[in-house]
C-alpha cells in the first residue's frame, strides 16, 4: 500500500496546526500499517508554477503526443499511482493556499488522469480514498469551499471515498484550542486506523 502525503502548509514545522494533524495521521497509520510506503510532497519546496501561456501550449502538445514521461507530468504520474492520498492545508481566504490550487492544475492531465467518453468525464487515477486535513482560526461552517472543491476534484479524478477532518474556531477568544485539536487528531487517527479496510 502506497500513500501520498501532500503538505500544503505555508507555516511549516512547529508552527502549523494543520501539519500537526498530518503528523497524527502518519503516526497512527504507520503504526497500524508498518508495511505501507509513503511519499511526502512539500508543495512550497516543489515551486510549481501556474500553467499558462507557452507552458499551456507545450503541455497540450505533449498530451496530444502522449509524451507521459515528460517531467511536466511527474506530479500527475505520482498522484495517480498512489493507493490513497492525504492533503493537509489550512483554511486560507475561504479556501486553501494558492500552492495547492497550482498543484491541482498539474494533476488534471487529459488522457492521463482523466478522459472524456461520450461527453462524460472518467477518472483514471488509482487512489481509492482521499483525506483532507485542515484547521481554521475562525468558525467555518458552510463556508468550507476548499473541502467541497477538493471533493469534486478527487471525484472527477476517479477517487470514490473522500473524508475531511477540520479543527475550526482556533483563534476565537475563549476557545479551548488543545481540546479542539485533540478531537480532530482523534478523528484523524480513527480514519488512519481503518484506512486499508475501505481501500
Amino acid at each position: 500500500m502506497y500513500v501520498l502525503l501532500v503538505d500544503a502548509c505555508p507555516r511549516g514545522e512547529g508552527v502549523s496546526r494543520t501539519l500537526s494533524l498530518l503528523h497524527a495521521f502518519e503516526a497512527a497509520f504507520f503504526k497500524a500499517h508498518p508495511e505501507a510506503k509513503r511519499r511526502t510532497l512539500r508543495l512550497d519546496a516543489l515551486r510549481l508554477s501556474p500553467i499558462g501561456g507557452e507552458a499551456l501550449s507545450r503541455r497540450e502538445a505533449l498530451i496530444d503526443a502522449a509524451r507521459w514521461e515528460d517531467p511536466l507530468f511527474a506530479p500527475a504520474r505520482e498522484f495517480m499511482e498512489a493507493d490513497g492520498v492525504v492533503v493537509a492545508a489550512p483554511y486560507w481566504d475561504l479556501m486553501f493556499p494558492a500552492m495547492l490550487k497550482v498543484y491541482i492544475e498539474h494533476l488534471f492531465i487529459r488522457e492521463l488522469t482523466f478522459c472524456y467518453r461520450d461527453d462524460q468525464p472518467i477518472g483514471l487515477c488509482k487512489p481509492r480514498r482521499a483525506l483532507f486535513l485542515t484547521t481554521a482560526g475562525s468558525p467555518v461552517g458552510a463556508n468550507d469551499f476548499g473541502a467541497r472543491y477538493l471533493q469534486a476534484v478527487f471525484s472527477m479524478l476517479g477517487i470514490p471515498r473522500f473524508d475531511c477532518v477540520r479543527a475550526e474556531g482556533l483563534d476565537i477568544a475563549g476557545a479551548n484550542v488543545p481540546e479542539i485539536l485533540e478531537k480532530a487528531k482523534a478523528e484523524t487517527e480513527r480514519l488512519a486506523g481503518n484506512w486499508q479496510y475501505i481501500l
